[in-house]
């Protein structure tokens, strides 16, 4: 009787354990369901106001624009059409995320190659950008469209939080068979308890001047799901770190670089 009783207790536990995750999952749905909601009603709306804008005024025929004025307008129109591009992938590879689609194909690649790729998604943002190589580091097996894109969201985090003037500076390095990519902003860092809900979907780091707050939750899911880690660090001074850990390549498959 008592062993039916335990037995029992025990089924009913792991109902209560079941149904608290399920409901937890559902929370975590609603909640981003509403931000991207949110997304779509404020973020989308302002750089289409903005194009719409710039693309009035160089119809408008009541206006005497000269070269230089078209040429604003221009970049104006090419900057909001840039910013969209990126709100609507970050959309997209956040649904991918959420339904556990964004199956990495993995491949051989060096570091210095992913870091690369990364950089020129940045555009004219790329000059404030330092990268520092210590020793060799290995290659590693990884998809290199995720993890360029979890690199590029990472720096793209790091330069909106730090002024145009400071630079960011990235250094990589191997340690204890990973290859660790660290980014150093100059921002106003981070507090202790901001540390991981900074990668919660929609969230934002204080001072950030850029972004909806998608960038950082997907490079960690990207980054997991090549079974690499990503995690923020306090900075001495100022600012905050950013690590991602890459696991080297087995040694017997990097007769493929």
């Amino acid at each position: 009787m008592t062993a039916v009783v335990v037995s029992e207790l025990a089924a009913l536990s792991r109902r209560r354990a079941i149904a608290a995750a399920d409901a937890e999952a559902l929370r975590r749905s609603d909640a981003v369901k509403t931000a991207v909601l949110h997304a779509v009603s404020h973020d989308l709306r302002s750089p289409l106001t903005a194009i719409r804008a710039a693309s009035g005024g160089l119809e408008s025929s009541a206006l005497e624009l000269d070269d230089e004025d078209r040429a604003a307008l221009l970049e104006t129109i090419r900057l909001e059409t840039a910013r969209l591009e990126r709100l609507i992938a970050n959309l997209l590879d956040l649904s991918r995320l959420e339904a556990g689609a964004a199956r990495p194909s993995p491949e051989l690649w060096s570091v210095d190659e992913l870091v690369s790729r990364a950089l020129d998604t940045l555009g004219a943002d790329t000059d404030r950008v330092r990268v520092r190589f210590v020793g060799e580091t290995p290659p590693v097996r990884v998809d290199a469209a995720q993890l360029e894109r979890a690199l590029a969201n990472v720096l793209e985090n790091a330069l909106g939080l730090s002024s145009p003037a400071d630079p960011v500076e990235v250094t990589v390095s191997a340690s204890a068979g990973e290859v660790l990519v660290r980014t150093d902003d100059r921002g106003p860092g981070l507090p202790e308890e901001d540390l991981e809900r900074i990668f919660e979907p929609f969230e934002q780091g204080p001072g950030s001047r850029r972004g909806t707050g998608l960038g950082l939750a997907i490079a960690r899911g990207f980054a997991e799901a090549n079974g690499c880690r990503l995690w923020a660090e306090p900075r001495p001074g100022s600012g905050a770190s950013f690590v991602l850990a890459l696991p080297a390549a087995p040694a017997r498959t990097r007769v493929e670089a």
